[in-house]
């Protein structure tokens, strides 16, 4: 990317950055730490000042991955506890500094117009910006691949071994701060193999991503948690969620849900079973509060099979719901509408980019693309969920919009 693309989108992002900077104290109290950002926050908190990781003080061990966490407690280090600014300027630097990484590596595939238009799209995108204030996980995961993506396009150079070894790097953070990210390195592996790439240098990123997941596993086993990276009750709520959905919700209700949930905010005569949300806020039926979460796991796995019509149902509007832009949780209805616009203008240059789908030099895109849709869809999607991986439909518009342009390079 040419220094004039650099300079240009520095200037852009630090003028956005500004003008959204007294969001941060306008949803800092039901936003920031909000909701599943509480958790990481609380964990951060005692990590800090107690040198455990634990919600209560007393169990060392918390549902979640411990990635955001991590990075709060050094944010709350810098800046002082729950810092709506630190969070906001952490966040936002990171940001900056993993989209510049991914699109100067992107040159090599995409040319520099191309790679330029990405890095503005990366930093202009509403849904993104929005999770800036967040103190939830989605833009250290979206930092994560945004430099596993960059070093898997900067190729192996001189150090290949060193560049498969951060690669480990990268997916083990993933894991341990987005765990439906757990599977992706069978996939990479996968394509590794499909671009003829040394095995060895494969090898040494399964190797690091292991003992980067398997270290904090044999740290929970340790202090008797047993082998896992996060507890049993997300887990258990999410396929409860959705075996009652793939029992109740049929016909066109599944859409009804959704414009109930993005545009109306009207329930009434809906099923319960229409937000995964409002069965988590129920609690288990039936005075079930005491029951092993890993039974209910299972029995609702069974009742889902016995409903896998409905289940398949649902879940092509999962994937309509996973794209539809991030808005709402406090923000005014100007930034929504300004998140649904710089939406709708990546989603056009997605569709003048679509013949770079078949192109092998972007597989990896819609890899990790592929991934969240399969995933999400088949566990519970929400349009936050799409977020860590929004940089490959900004690339692939970046390379559509580059199309429309006039054939002379930009420097």
């Amino acid at each position: 990317m040419g220094k004039r693309w650099i300079a240009g989108g520095a200037a852009v992002y630090l003028a956005v950055t500004i003008l959204l900077f007294p969001l941060v104290f306008r949803v800092a109290d039901n936003q920031i730490f909000a909701s599943d950002a509480a958790s990481y926050s609380t964990a951060a908190l005692h990590l800090l000042h107690a040198g455990t990781y634990s919600v209560d003080g007393v169990r060392p061990f918390v549902e979640r991955e411990p990635g955001e966490s991590v990075l709060l407690a050094i944010t709350y280090a810098l800046f002082g506890d729950e810092n709506p600014v630190g969070v906001y300027v952490i966040q936002a630097t990171l940001l900056f500094f993993a989209s510049l990484f991914f699109c100067t590596a992107f040159v090599r595939s995409a040319g520099r117009r191309a790679a330029g238009i990405t890095f503005l799209l990366i930093l202009t995108s509403g849904s993104i910006l929005h999770c800036v204030f967040s103190a939830n996980r989605e833009i250290l995961a979206l930092s994560f691949l945004l430099v596993l993506a960059g070093l898997y396009f900067s190729q192996a150079g001189r150090h290949p071994f060193l560049l498969a070894a951060a690669i480990g790097v990268c997916l083990g953070g993933l894991i341990l701060t987005y765990y439906p990210f757990v599977f992706l390195p069978f996939f990479f592996a996968v394509l590794w193999l499909f671009d003829r790439r040394p095995t060895v240098g494969l090898s040494i990123t399964f190797l690091v991503c292991a003992v980067i997941v398997g270290g904090w596993i044999g740290r929970n086993v340790a202090i008797g948690a047993g082998p896992r990276v996060i507890g049993d009750s997300r887990v258990a709520v999410m396929w409860y969620a959705r075996a009652e959905q793939a029992e109740q919700v049929r016909g066109l209700t599944p859409l009804r849900c959704l414009i109930a949930e993005y545009v109306t905010r009207d329930w009434q005569g809906l099923p319960l079973a229409c937000s995964t949300t409002a069965l988590y806020h129920q609690g288990w039926p039936g005075g079930t509060a005491l029951r092993d979460e890993r039974l209910i796991a299972a029995e609702s796995r069974q009742k889902l099979l016995r409903n896998f019509g409905g289940y398949l149902w649902f879940s092509l509007f999962e994937v309509v719901e996973l794209h539809i832009p991030f808005v709402g949780g406090g923000f005014s209805s100007a930034f929504n509408d300004y998140t649904a616009l710089t939406g709708a203008i990546m989603y056009v240059g997605v569709a003048f980019g679509l013949r770079s789908f078949v192109d092998r030099r972007y597989a990896l895109l819609l890899l990790l693309i592929g991934y969240a849709i399969l995933v999400f869809c088949l566990t519970d999607a929400t349009p936050r969920y799409l977020v860590p991986v929004l940089f490959c439909y900004c690339a692939f518009a970046g390379i559509g919009f580059d199309r429309l342009l006039p054939s002379k390079r930009s420097p």
